[in-house]
């Protein structure tokens, strides 16, 4: 690769990409795994009742196969349960396992104590403008996405 803002865009992203596989071994489940069943524990304390797939879906900016295979992980691991909605037969209500919630309790303090350090070392007003700039480079990369299946 040379050295052109394309490829220094590129090898960036891969970087970025890698942040993931950097956060302390006591972390033993993946951040996306992570974030969706702290989703799901919020979302029951919040409203009393089982989370619904489609409204971990709405909370998380992930698409629906990725929330899928999400769940499919964390069942398998035996940190969740999904079970029919007794309310609404069409939709599926997810919950977390005692060894689920044991295991997000363990790991909660550890990503929240990397994270913190992460936004101290980083700067608030930093943090804030890359927020928004990551977000807003999302935006430019979906919708020429959308232009170019358009055309």
């Amino acid at each position: 690769m040379g050295d052109s803002l394309k490829d220094r865009f590129i090898s960036a992203s891969f970087r970025f990409k890698k942040v993931d596989a950097c956060f302390p071994t006591e972390c033993t489940i993946p951040i996306g795994e992570w974030v969706v069943m702290e989703q799901i524990v919020e979302g029951c304390v919040c409203s009393s009742k089982h989370m619904k797939v489609s409204e971990i879906k709405t909370c998380i900016p992930l698409s629906k196969p990725a929330v899928s295979q999400i769940l499919n992980s964390l069942e398998k691991k035996g940190y969740i349960i999904r079970n029919i909605d007794r309310t609404d037969r069409r939709k599926i209500a997810v919950t977390t396992t005692p060894e689920g919630t044991a295991i997000l309790n363990e790991t909660r303090t550890s990503y929240d104590e990397v994270l913190m350090e992460i936004v101290n070392q980083f700067g608030k007003e930093e943090m804030i403008n890359l927020i928004e700039y990551l977000n807003r480079l999302v935006d430019i990369y979906e919708q020429v996405i959308q232009n170019r299946e358009t055309k």
